[in-house]
């Protein structure tokens, strides 16, 4: 009798947990996607209530700086120039997101799966879904480059891979965006290859197998391929050099709209560029979304601004050329949008030295200013001021960062400013705020401070200063700050990292820039605490060579870690170990399927019960 009772009891824990995982699989609770319009995006679990209450007490909660004023009251964003209605919208899941029209702000929450977001009613649609939750849906992980992921790495990766793949059409030096099972990005071409080879192409692979499910080759322009694809509901935005956007179907790789950004920039009578700085030829920038519109700067000097959508393409909202003496090329680093003073204002730096802010509604200037200046003795680039390479905003959009160095592809000299977003100016209405006269990749923003990789500028600081005003040396590490630009912390010495760092579940994961034949002082990835940036762990990604140079941004998503590199490979990172590498690019790709171990377990404790049940009945 006892026998069969725990029969019983074993059959019915069985059952509830693999009820359980059927759940997580298939089905839901009350759950609220709240999407801030700009690649970013949060679930709460949430109570009945108004829709304004519930997004507020979740928006308080998960301490997001929404585009929200005037207390219950959420304002949209209009446009002047041609106006479009950017306003919270809910969305209703029902195997895809259903814009609902008879709800409000004011309606009551009743329970089931909804988003509310923040968009134009033209048919885009938030991204995440409950059965893919966590995005990565535009370059650093939204318009504000915060480079946070919403969902944790792992603290035991698997090595070999999980999964590689190599292509035979030049570097992949383009971000990695992930969207419900897919991850997309460019590849450069083969520059002394021929034939298809050649040209630059868009892929679409299988995150989970790492199998291609489209490619779209795209025509060679006179620049590097670099910029990073943007996802927008259910389409690809992707600058390319040629001087064009693309709009791609992002399920199927169909090219839907071309934009044309023509290389139109100030000439003198003489036919050349009236600037002093650094000359690109290169399209348009890494394209950011907010706010229902795309945003991007041009190799020429402009900034543009764009709304999409499925059924009528690009529509041109505004378009900002900077006054004579303030114009420069805007090369590879998306815009920088954050809200300021209760408004969403774009950043953007130039190879002149200059930092723009630009009021998104319309593209008014707001403020200009050079913040970078080494044209008298400028190494790398001589004669040239040198680049606003990288911007970002502190969390309450007070705090403008930015990165500045001598515009070198790998550069010498460089330093970090803190200005204040509203004037561009310092506390008091001139200077600045502080600098770090250390070279510093994009900062990762958090609440108390930010992170980065520094490393020593030639001519710059050979110490750092703590919090608690020790002088501490420049190791090549990775570093916290505080908002007065203070070392918080710094970690072990490790090679130079040139993308950006990504911060997610408290562990911060970063890229080598140099190869991994040069391993250990190259191609490794590696995970630190972000609480005291000690070392969870480091591996050498294979296969590689002695070209393997990487600046992409590690991207994490649901367990698993996605980097890339200029042999051409993009690797998935998870503990689910692939096939041994003998250090060849050849290698196949290995589907996890139903062999991660929490299956094994499922499966033996189904036929465990299946027994029991025959045994004792």
């Amino acid at each position: 009798m006892r026998l069969k009772i725990c029969a019983i009891i074993f059959v019915a824990l069985t059952l509830l947990m693999l009820s359980q995982t059927a759940e997580a699989d298939g089905e839901h609770m009350d759950m609220m996607l709240i999407d801030l319009g700009n690649g970013e995006s949060h679930w709460a679990e949430v109570e009945p209530g108004t829709y304004s209450d519930v997004v507020l007490e979740a928006s308080s909660s998960l301490e997001l700086n929404a585009n929200f004023s005037g207390g219950l009251s959420i304002q949209g964003l209009r446009h002047r120039a041609q106006p479009i209605d950017v306003d919270w919208r809910i969305y209703v899941w029902d195997d895809g997101w259903r814009l609902d029209g008879s709800l409000s702000m004011s309606s009551t929450y009743l329970g089931g799966i909804v988003a509310v977001g923040y968009y134009p009613d033209n048919g885009v649609t938030p991204v995440a879904t409950p059965d893919e939750p966590n995005v990565w849906t535009t370059m650093a992980g939204s318009s504000s480059a915060y480079s946070q992921a919403t969902s944790a790495g792992t603290d035991y990766p698997a090595n070999p891979v999980e999964w590689f793949r190599t292509y035979s059409t030049g570097y992949v030096d383009s971000g990695l965006i992930v969207a419900d099972q897919y991850l997309y990005h460019t590849t450069g071409g083969d520059y002394v290859g021929s034939g298809i080879n050649h040209n630059p192409w868009i892929y679409c692979i299988n995150r989970y197998t790492g199998d291609v499910v489209w490619s779209h080759m795209m025509n060679a322009g006179a620049g590097y391929e670099v910029t990073t694809p943007l996802v927008v509901g259910d389409m690809l935005i992707v600058t390319c050099t040629e001087g064009k956007v693309l709009c791609l179907d992002r399920y199927l790789g169909t090219l839907l709209y071309t934009q044309d950004v023509p290389f139109n920039p100030p000439l003198d009578s003489e036919g050349n560029v009236t600037w002093e700085g650094r000359i690109f030829v290169s399209g348009g920038t890494t394209p950011v979304y907010d706010s229902g519109a795309i945003y991007f700067g041009t190799a020429d000097g402009k900034v543009h601004c764009y709304t999409i959508s499925r059924d009528s393409g690009f529509k041109r909202i505004w378009t900002y050329v900077p006054p004579p003496g303030y114009i420069g090329s805007f090369y590879y680093h998306a815009p920088t949008i954050a809200t300021v003073d209760g408004a969403r204002t774009l950043f953007i730096g130039s190879y002149e030295g200059y930092v723009h802010a630009l009021d998104i509604s319309d593209g008014d200037p707001l403020w200009a200013r050079q913040v970078v200046n080494y044209s008298s003795n400028n190494t790398p680039e001589p004669g040239t001021p040198g680049s606003a390479a990288t911007i970002s905003v502190s969390r309450d959009g007070s705090i403008l960062l930015i990165g500045c160095t001598d515009g070198g592809m790998i550069a010498s000299d460089g330093y970090t400013l803190a200005l204040n977003a509203s004037t561009g100016e310092g506390l008091n209405g001139d200077g600045e705020m502080w600098r770090i006269n250390a070279l510093l990749s994009s900062p990762v923003v958090s609440e108390d401070g930010f992170y980065s990789y520094v490393s020593r500028s030639a001519k710059g600081s050979r110490t750092l200063t703590t919090v608690e005003g020790v002088e501490v040396g420049i190791l090549g590490s990775i570093c916290k700050f505080d908002w007065n630009g203070r070392l918080v912390w710094q970690s072990a010495p490790y090679p130079l990292m040139k993308g950006s760092l990504t911060l997610a579940d408290g562990v911060l994961y970063g890229m080598d820039y140099s190869a991994g034949r040069f391993w250990p002082t190259g191609g490794g990835l590696t995970a630190v605490d972000a609480n005291d940036g000690s070392e969870v762990w480091r591996i050498l990604l294979q296969p590689c060579t002695v070209n393997s140079y990487s600046m992409v941004q590690p991207t994490v998503i649901d367990g698993k870690i996605y980097a890339a590199n200029d042999l051409g490979a993009v690797y998935c990172v998870s503990v689910i170990a692939g096939p041994s590498i003998d250090g060849s690019a050849e290698m196949p790709i290995r589907n996890a399927g139903f062999m991660h171990w929490s299956w094994a377990v499922v499966a033996g404790m189904f036929i465990t019960a299946l027994f029991l049940l025959i045994r004792f009945y």
